[in-house]
C-alpha cells in the first residue's frame, strides 16, 4: 500500500490514507506531503471525499472507512486493480511466485538503477538500496518492474510485456481450492503476458505448464535450462546461455534459493541486451531486502537474523542456507501467520525445522483470519515435538523475548522468522545486544566503494572556515553519486537525520556537534568543470574560486563575484549564494539533484524557485551539478575585474577565520555598515570577536567556541535593535546542538 502512494505522488495525484501503525514508511509518505491519520477512522475519508478508495486484502468489507465510502458512492477497489492500472500503461516486468519474489523484484530494480535506466520498480518490501517500495518510470521506454501477488487471484489484472515466473506452490489455500486451481491462474497470467515469459525450470510444474510456451526462456540449475547456473563456491556461481558461458556471478545474499533468484535476474536482464560484465557489476552491489535473511546484528559473539519466511518450504530453505553460512547453534524463533496456513500445512511444519538447535514456537498471527478450533501455536508445537524435533511454546512475544535471552550463549546464531509482527522482538533483541553507532559505520564501510571515506566522531571545527563546533557521529565522503544515493537510503532506513557539508562556508556548528550523518561532496568526482562554448558543467563540490578562473581562462564573464565568496557550488546554489552584485542563480541554466531518498533529478533555473539567499528545492534535497551561463568577453576585460574585486574584498573583508557575512541585508540597508554605525566593531564575547574592517563579520580569534560566536551574534543583533529599531536577520546557517 506504501508503494501504491508513492507511485500515485509520483504521478501528481493527491494522497490521504490510514494506518493502524506510524512507522518508517508511514512518516517517509508524510514527508512527501501525504496525510496519513492512525486509525481506521471516517473524518479524514469524509473532509476529503476523495475519488477513489484502494484497500489491501488484510482489511475486511466491514471496515468503517469502506463502508462509508459506499454511503458516499466512491467507487472502492481492490489494491492490485490499481497497480496493474498503473503498470498497464507502461513496459510492466511482472515477476510472480509463492517464494522469492520481493527478492527477485528488488534485485533486477536494483540491477536496472546501477545500469542506468531511469527504470520504475515496485516492491512488496523495504530495500535500504532502493530508497522506497515504489517509483513511477520516468520514460515510457524504461521498464517497470512489479512484484505480483498471486495471493488472491488477482495476477489476472495484469497483462505484462514480459512476465518471471519463480515457482508454483500449495500456498494461499484459504483463496484457492487446490493446487490444480493455482497452476490455471499462473497458465492464464503466462497467456497475458505480451511478450517473453522467463521460468524456472527447476519447477517440474512450470516447466510442465511453459515448457512449450513459443516465447519462454527458462533458467536454473536443470540441465535443460536456457540460462543454466552451477554453484562455484560460497555465494559464487557460473552461468551458461545454451553451451556459451557469460561469466561467474556472486551475490552477498544466502543459499541456493537465492542463487536462484540471481539467475532470474541475469536471464531477464541479458535477454533484453544487457552484457554480462555490466549484470555481475550490479549483482555484486546489491545488499537484500529488509526481512529478508536481514542480518540485525553482528559481532564476535551472536549474529541475529529476521527473515519473513512463513511456508514450510522457505522455512526450510533459509534454515539451510544460514546453517551453511554460520557456525554454532542455530536457535530458531518462528511465528506461524494465519490459522488456515498452519492447518493445511500443518505436517509440513513438523519437519521443517530439522536443522534447529533449539525452537520456540510463538501463537499463530491471524492477519484478519477467524481463529480455527484446535488450530494454534501451542498445538503447533506439542505436533513437530512428537516427530522429534524439540518445540517450546511461549504464549506472547514478551515472553519470548524473555526466553529467547535466558538461552542465548556466546557463538550462537539467532534466527527470527514469520510475516506477523515477530520482526518487532527481532529488532528489540537487536538493539538490547547494543546495536547502536559504530554498527551503523561498521555497515556503512561495508555498504560503500573503497574510494568512499567513512569517519566517526569527526571534528567539524576543522571542516568548517570559521573553525568551531563539536564533532558528527558519522562524516561520509562518497566517491560517486551511487554510493550518495545508498547513504541517504540507509539513513532514511535507520531514522538517521543527514546534514550536507559543503566547503564550511556560511556555516555554524553548533559545540555539541551533529547527531546522525554528515554527507560532504569533497570527492573529487563532485568537482569537475567542463567548458563547452558558452556553458560550464560544474559538480557540486567545485570551488568557486576554480569555475571563476576556469570561465576566465574560456572567456566567459558573468563568474567573477565567485572568487571572492570561500565555498562550493553545492553550497552556492543552495544559498543562492551571492557578492559584489552578482548571485549564483542569475547565471544558473539547469541543476542536477539527488532527493532524501536517492533518486537524480533535474530542474531548469525556473523551475528551481531560488530567491534572495535561499533555494527552497536545494533545502530539502541535494545538489550534484549546475550548467551556468557565461557572456563571452575578453580575458582580459573579465581579469581586470576580478583583480578589482580581489582587490575591494582584500580591502574590505578580514583575514582571519571565519563564516563570511553574518546577517542578510535588510531592504535599503547593509547590514555590515548599521554594525559599523552602531559602534560595535571589535565587541567581543570569548574569542569570537566583530571584525575591525567589516561590521558583518565575525572573527575566531584563535580559540572560540561556538558558543562564544552565537552570544555574540545576540548581543549584535539586541543593540542594532535597541539603537536602530531593526532587526537583524541570520545568514550563515546554525546547526548541531
Amino acid at each position: 500500500m506504501t508503494g501504491l502512494a508513492h507511485l500515485l505522488v509520483d504521478m501528481g495525484f493527491k494522497v490521504f490514507g490510514s494506518d493502524i501503525t506510524d512507522n518508517t514508511e508511514i512518516r517517509q509518505l508524510r514527508n512527501r506531503g501525504v496525510v496519513i491519520s492512525q486509525g481506521h477512522e471516517t473524518k479524514l475519508l469524509c473532509k476529503n471525499r476523495p475519488e477513489l478508495v484502494v484497500y489491501s486484502s488484510a482489511v475486511r468489507m466491514e471496515n468503517p472507512e469502506l463502508a462509508v465510502a459506499g454511503k458516499l458512492q466512491v467507487p472502492v477497489i481492490r489494491r492490485a486493480v490499481l497497480l496493474a492500472a498503473i503498470a498497464g500503461s507502461r513496459r510492466t516486468v511482472c515477476v510472480a511466485g509463492m517464494h522469492g519474489k520481493t527478492t527477485t523484484s528488488a534485485i533486477i530494480a536494483h540491477s536496472l538503477d546501477i545500469l542506468s535506466t531511469k527504470s520504475g520498480f515496485s516492491v512488496g518490501a523495504a530495500v535500504p538500496q532502493l530508497g522506497r517500495h515504489a517509483r513511477v518510470s520516468s520514460s515510457n521506454d524504461a521498464f517497470f518492474v512489479v512484484e505480483t501477488d498471486e495471493s488472491d487471484g488477482t495476477l489476472s489484472q495484469f497483462s505484462p510485456e514480459q512476465s518471471i515466473l519463480l515457482n508454483i506452490d500449495e500456498e494461499h489455500l484459504d483463496y484457492y481450492e487446490n493446487l490444480d486451481a493455482i497452476c490455471a491462474e499462473f497458465v492464464a497470467f503466462g497467456k497475458q503476458t505480451r511478450g517473453t515469459v522467463i521460468y524456472c525450470a527447476d519447477d517440474p510444474r512450470l516447466n510442465d505448464l511453459f515448457g512449450g510456451h513459443p516465447k519462454s526462456i527458462s533458467y536454473g540449475f536443470n540441465p535443460t535450462s536456457d540460462y543454466r547456473t552451477e554453484t562455484v563456491a560460497k555465494g559464487q556461481f557460473q552461468v551458461k546461455q545454451k553451451e556459451q558461458i557469460l561469466g561467474q556471478f556472486k551475490i552477498e545474499l544466502l543459499g541456493e534459493k537465492n542463487v536462484s533468484n540471481a539467475v532470474a535476474a541475469i536471464a531477464f536482464l541479458h535477454s533484453n541486451g544487457y552484457n554480462a560484465g555490466e549484470i555481475s557489476n550490479a549483482l555484486c552491489s546489491f545488499k537484500g531486502v529488509k526481512r529478508r535473511q536481514q542480518e540485525l546484528f553482528r559481532d564476535d559473539r551472536y549474529r541475529i537474523f529476521d527473515d519473513y519466511g512463513h511456508h514450510p518450504s522457505e522455512i526450510e530453505a533459509t534454515i539451510s542456507a544460514i546453517r551453511e553460512e554460520c557456525p554454532g547453534r542455530l536457535l530458531v524463533a518462528f511465528q506461524p501467520h494465519r490459522f488456515t496456513r498452519t492447518k493445511y500445512f500443518l505436517s509440513d511444519y513438523t519437519s521443517c525445522f530439522e536443522d534447529a538447535d533449539l525452537l520456540w514456537i510463538t501463537e499463530v498471527y491471524a492477519a484478519s483470519e477467524a481463529p480455527i478450533k484446535d488450530v494454534n501455536g501451542r498445538f503447533l508445537a506439542e505436533e513437530i515435538s512428537k516427530n522429534g524435533q524439540p518445540a517450546t511454546y511461549v504464549e506472547n512475544l514478551d515472553e519470548l523475548r524473555i526466553e529467547v535471552g535466558q538461552a542465548l550463549l556466546p557463538g550462537d546464531v539467532l534466527l527470527f522468522m514469520g510475516a506477523g509482527d515477530i520482526t518487532k522482538v527481532a529488532h528489540q533483541f537487536a538493539a538490547d545486544l547494543d546495536m547502536k553507532e559504530t554498527s551503523h559505520t561498521i555497515e556503512l564501510r561495508e555498504l560503500l566503494g573503497s574510494e568512499s571515506k567513512v569517519l566517526e566522531n569527526e571534528p567539524m571545527s576543522k571542516r568548517t572556515t570559521i573553525g568551531v563546533g563539536g564533532a558528527a557521529d558519522i562524516y561520509i565522503e562518497p566517491a560517486n553519486e551511487l554510493d550518495l544515493a545508498t547513504v541517504l537510503r540507509y539513513a532514511t532506513a535507520q531514522e538517521l537525520p543527514v546534514i550536507i557539508l559543503g566547503r564550511g562556508s556560511n556555516l555554524l556548528i553548533r559545540d555539541d556537534g551533529i547527531r546522525g550523518i554528515v554527507i560532504s561532496l569533497k570527492h573529487k568526482s563532485f568537482s569537475v568543470i567542463e567548458v563547452s562554448e558558452n556553458q560550464i558543467r560544474c559538480g557540486a563540490g567545485a570551488r568557486l574560486n576554480h569555475i571563476a578562473n576556469m570561465a576566465r581562462d574560456a572567456g566567459l564573464s558573468g563568474m567573477e563575484f565567485m572568487e571572492g565568496i570561500p565555498g562550493c557550488l553545492g553550497g552556492a546554489l543552495r544559498m543562492n549564494a551571492g557578492a559584489w552584485s552578482g548571485e549564483t542563480f542569475e547565471r544558473v541554466l539547469s541543476v542536477k539533484y539527488m532527493t532524501r531518498d536517492g533518486y537524480v533529478e533535474e530542474g531548469s533555473a525556473d523551475q528551481m524557485g531560488a530567491i534572495y539567499r535561499s533555494c527552497p528545492i536545494l533545502r530539502e534535497h541535494i545538489a550534484l551539478e549546475a550548467t551556468l551561463r557565461g557572456i563571452p568577453s575578453e580575458k582580459s576585460f573579465i581579469q581586470a575585474k576580478m583583480d578589482c574585486l580581489r582587490e575591494n574584498r582584500t580591502k574590505s573583508q578580514p583575514h582571519y577565520r571565519s563564516a563570511g557575512c553574518m546577517f542578510k541585508n535588510p531592504e535599503g540597508y547593509s547590514a555590515g555598515q548599521l554594525v559599523d554605525e552602531c559602534d560595535l566593531k571589535g565587541l567581543q564575547v570569548g574569542g569570537a570577536r566583530v571584525s575591525d574592517k567589516h561590521g558583518n563579520f565575525i572573527i575566531n580569534s584563535g580559540n572560540a567556541s561556538a558558543a562564544d560566536v552565537i552570544n555574540l551574534m545576540e548581543k549584535v543583533r539586541s543593540l542594532v535593535d535597541k539603537q536602530r529599531g531593526i532587526k537583524l536577520q541570520t545568514e550563515v546557517q546554525i546547526i548541531g546542538e
